[in-house]
């Protein structure tokens, strides 16, 4: 089992924060090693999901992905249905002095290749997070 979580400080309001990252360019702007995303159903809906298509670790990846939880401006939960990495992914939104602290946490269970690369797995996951984290924060506090 895997399990990352990655916290940034964005000096801006958490209503901010939330809407910026609610859009779908955003998602896109985060996640530069997604190739494709094909939404099915109204976007940030319980029950709604999306199909995308990503590099990793060399690898062309097709995941389907289901929102579960959708709180406006405190949560989020998303769970892959069908993917060859089964995880599910917690965001999380807190005020805090001088802004938000947004927190992703992902977990799951690899499988084939990807378990026996699960350090690798880990790591690239942990880089990923930190850099689309990263690009929130400049693309909201640039706003």
């Amino acid at each position: 089992m895997i399990t990352v979580e990655k916290s940034i400080i964005i000096h801006k309001p958490l209503k901010e924060v939330f809407d910026i990252n609610a859009k779908a360019e955003t998602y896109r702007a985060m996640s530069p090693d997604v190739i494709e995303v094909i939404e099915h159903g109204p976007r940030n809906t319980v029950g709604s999901s999306w199909t995308e298509v990503r590099k990793f670790l060399g690898q062309e990846m097709r995941t389907t992905t289901q929102v579960m939880l959708y709180e406006p401006y405190k949560r989020a939960a998303y769970k892959v249905i069908k993917g060859p990495i089964p995880y599910e992914t917690n965001i999380t939104y807190e005020e805090v002095e001088g802004g938000t602290k947004f927190t992703v946490t992902l977990s799951g269970e690899p499988k084939g290749f990807f378990k026996l690369a699960e350090g690798a797995v880990a790591a690239q996951i942990g880089k990923t997070l930190d850099e689309g984290n990263k690009k929130l924060k400049e693309l909201v506090e640039k706003s």
